[in-house]
């Protein structure tokens, strides 16, 4: 997998606003919905990624579950919607939420997260998943964007009109990334738990932390891997959403490490999940929820 280029940020690089940023491209539209984002978005937020590498070997151990028939019929769910030639992002994120906030599992789901940039808000289809209701990592299926994106730049007519059919294919590439690991809207959804995950702390704990650590599971078309997406987002960058017009005190940067994580054997693929969403073999040493989403 080739890393995105580095940003061009020099050592004495002035920090300047979004809407500063978003300025110095007079000629593009950049407040947008992170649907039609670009790799000028990625730019304007200095947003590298890193090379996709394998993800730490480890394993949580459960308690089993004690219904052996509700264990298959998960199991042929999962190798149906991820191995077979339908693999339709309805069910292959129902799957992963099937298993994942399973009744052996700690964690619970919820539906949607939302990215707010100043007085704007943004909705951003996806599932997520909490530990004591703190959101530790999001999940969405490459399909679903790609559906959303169809359906965004779609024109509706009473028939069938070849210009305008083009012109939306047009749009559709422009907005589509070459690189499908390394979609703008990946980073929304990051930067959008991101937000939860700050607004979700205690006043104390925010005073002391530095930022958290949003995550990200990404499936696609590949039936050999899942992508886990990680990175630290400081309070300043956080800030910088909450208020897109004031400057922060340094220039800001976002380095997004990507994990691949087999599927197979499928047997342990939501142990080794866990482990590494939760950074834990065991259920008594997983850290409270607010220790594990933040970094000092």
């Amino acid at each position: 997998m080739d890393t995105l280029r580095s940003p061009n940020r020099r050592p004495d690089a002035e920090a300047l606003s979004i809407y500063e940023l978003a300025r110095r491209q007079p000629r593009k539209r950049i407040l947008i919905e992170p649907l039609l984002w670009t790799r000028l978005h990625l730019d304007i937020l200095s947003c590298t990624f890193s090379q996709s590498n394998p993800a730490p070997q480890a394993m949580m151990h459960l308690p089993p579950i004690k219904n052996a028939f509700i264990v298959a019929s998960r199991r042929r769910l999962f190798e149906r919607h991820f191995f077979g030639l339908g693999q339709l992002w309805v069910a292959k994120e129902g799957s992963i939420r099937g298993s994942l906030a399973s009744e052996s599992s700690p964690l619970s789901w919820r539906r949607d997260l939302y990215l707010y940039f100043g007085s704007r808000c943004s909705v951003l289809p996806c599932h997520y998943y909490c530990l004591d209701n703190i959101p530790v990592a999001a999940h969405v299926d490459r399909s679903r964007i790609v559906s959303q994106r169809k359906k965004r730049v779609a024109r509706v007519g009473d028939r069938y009109n070849p210009p305008v059919w083009s012109l939306g294919s047009l749009k559709l590439k422009k907005i589509t990334p070459t690189e499908p690991l390394h979609d703008p809207y990946l980073v929304a959804l990051l930067i959008a738990l991101g937000q939860l995950q700050w607004g979700t702390l205690e006043p104390q704990k925010t005073r002391q932390a530095a930022g958290v650590t949003p995550k990200l599971m990404f499936t696609t078309e590949d039936d050999e891997f899942m992508y886990i997406y990680s990175t630290n987002l400081s309070s300043s960058f956080i800030d910088m959403f909450d208020n897109p017009a004031v400057k922060p005190s340094v220039p800001h940067s976002l380095v997004v490490q990507i994990s691949s994580i087999p599927y197979r054997p499928v047997e342990t693929f939501f142990g080794r999940l866990l482990a590494l969403l939760l950074s834990a073999t065991c259920l008594e040493n997983v850290d409270k929820a607010e220790e594990l989403i933040v970094y000092q």
